[in-house]
């Protein structure tokens, strides 16, 4: 009788495994993206409504959700088609659901004149731009040619005023907080100064040599600086926390706690892993990234942006607080009820230096959306689409108009592009 017992609950277990091995493969959903001809379309995201990716299409165009329910948002993403947004259906369980997908105004076939595209700034195939950077001198590129490196200076107008050969050890144009240019390689750095007469620049020099582990050492807490306050800030505690402090130039050698910026959630979860033992570090689970809450400082005032606390502080030059507003262009409501990151929020600020506007960037399925940050209101508006140029590098504003880096031609080169965005 005992055995019976036994066996009749290992029937019992056995079975509702299978029950449950039925049950989640009867949620499993499959799906096909095609566009206007019945094609095709590979390399879809497959996204939650929170942009979490779920999964890719095929060289088919197929996907497959394994753990998507009746009732949930999903929309398919790519960066020559429309998104498609679409709930699930009870139906929609075990058969196929097909997502047409529209070209963009990009991708028509017929010709679309296109009163403010992108364009080349600086119109040499044979140069390749490594790096660059903006100030109200010009525009600084570090060029690459296959027999010798450059530094450019050119003007606004991307004339070039003067160009220096330097050695190929040079990859990387450092804008300090008072706005000086400074040319960096693994062994020394060099400000970039300019020989003049009369106000006319006639001649680029490299000037004041430092070896680079000393101006790191100098330069990598300095955030930023006023015309009497110069603002440090030192990470903590694997990067989730930030001191932000300041000195009076000319004054007391004291530092002045200015902010502290806490990333309460990801601090207590290191907290946590620290107390679970040498396994989780060892694994790799103690790998967090730095918080991003970045100040500013200009017109004789401090911008700090608290995104960890959701608010925007502006301090006078005494490093007082003055305004206080609201963030909200990051975050967006979750249907649970909570306020949650935007995924494709870039956690970027871009400082117009010559405007004094703020700027962020979103970005989805490789193009990058620039949007205006309402200082007041914390809200962000979209001025500029960068559509048809996927995963655009180093982008600069500078008074009203967008740089950025990119390669589209045969050569691979990296070429300085331009383009109105306000």
């Amino acid at each position: 009788m005992r055995i019976n017992q036994i066996l009749y609950y290992v029937l019992l277990v056995i079975l509702l495994f299978l029950s449950l091995i039925g049950y989640a493969q009867s949620n499993i959903i499959n799906g096909i993206c095609l566009d206007s001809r019945n094609k095709p379309i590979r390399d879809v995201g497959i996204y939650t409504i929170d942009s979490t990716i779920l999964t890719v299409t095929n060289n088919d165009g197929l996907f497959s959700l394994k753990y998507s329910n009746p009732g949930d948002t999903i929309y398919a993403s790519h960066v020559a088609f429309e998104n498609v947004v679409y709930i699930i259906d009870s139906l929609d369980v075990n058969k196929r659901i097909v997502l047409k997908m529209k070209p963009t105004s990009l991708q028509l076939p017929e010709v679309e004149i296109v009163g403010n595209a992108p364009h080349v700034a600086y119109n040499n195939k044979v140069v390749s731009v490594v790096d660059f950077e903006i100030n109200d001198k010009g525009i600084y590129l570090l060029a690459r040619r296959r027999r010798n490196n450059s530094l450019l200076h050119l003007n606004f107008s991307c004339d070039t005023i003067t160009e220096l050969k330097i050695s190929p050890d040079y990859y990387n144009i450092y804008k300090d907080v008072y706005g000086e240019m400074q040319l960096v390689s693994d062994e020394d750095v060099w400000q970039i100064g300019h020989k003049t007469i009369r106000d006319y620049v006639f001649e680029m020099e490299l000037m004041y040599r430092t070896p680079t582990s000393r101006f790191v050492g100098l330069f990598k807490n300095i955030a930023c600086a006023t015309d009497s306050l110069l603002i440090g800030g030192r990470y903590v505690f694997f990067g989730q926390e930030i001191y932000y402090y300041y000195f009076n130039i000319g004054g007391d050698q004291q530092a002045h706690e200015l902010h502290h910026c806490v990333n309460e959630e990801n601090r207590d979860l290191m907290i946590n892993l620290l107390n679970l033992g040498t396994f989780y570090r060892s694994a790799g689970f103690l790998d967090p990234k730095p918080t991003y809450d970045p100040v500013f400082a200009y017109d004789n005032k401090i911008y700090l942006f608290s995104f960890d606390e959701d608010k925007l502080f502006v301090y006078n030059n005494l490093g007082e607080v003055i305004e206080e507003y609201p963030l909200t262009f990051h975050k967006y409501k979750h249907w649970r009820g909570d306020m949650r990151v935007i995924k494709k929020w870039d956690k970027k600020v871009i400082l117009d230096w010559a405007t004094g506007k703020f700027y962020t960037t979103f970005t989805d399925g490789g193009v990058t959306t620039i949007k205006r940050i309402d200082l007041e209101a914390g809200t962000a508006e979209t001025v500029y689409t960068i559509s048809g140029y996927a995963f655009v590098e180093n982008l600069r504003i500078y008074n009203g108009k967008a740089y950025f880096l990119y390669k589209n031609d045969n050569t691979r080169n990296s070429r300085l592009y331009e383009v109105n965005i306000d």
